[in-house]
């Protein structure tokens, strides 16, 4: 893959799914599952929505949210260090919104529908 990626969202889609085109004009399509913000900077979280060579179907790719000449780029996190803090946030992050579940959340995945 590519090192840059700007997403192409698709305003007829009612999916989450996004189109991440590479530098060479490779498309990639992927799940968004989150976004959030750590130490300042912007993380966007992904999981492929198609089989992909070199990539687990089940795996969640996370990218840095930056602005290159006034357009989001994403740019992989090359850091071992940084990604996985970034990763251990967005997992907090879920909990904490698991932990706040009233149970009267219809349509909701996150728990269970019980206190």
């Amino acid at each position: 893959m590519s090192d840059k990626f700007q997403e192409k969202v698709n305003e007829n889609e009612l999916t989450d799914v996004v189109e991440l085109v590479g530098e060479s004009g490779d498309v990639f399509k992927f799940y968004h599952i989150g976004t959030i913000e750590y130490k300042g900077d912007w993380f966007a979280f992904f999981q492929p929505s198609e089989p992909m060579d070199g990539i687990d179907p089940a795996s969640i790719v996370i990218f840095q949210i930056t602005d290159e000449n006034g357009k989001e780029v994403l740019l992989p996190i090359k850091d071992e260090k940084l990604l996985d803090e970034v990763y251990d946030e967005y997992m907090k992050e879920l909990e904490d919104e698991d932990d706040g579940c009233t149970g009267n959340c219809e349509g909701c995945h996150g728990c269970d529908g019980k206190d």
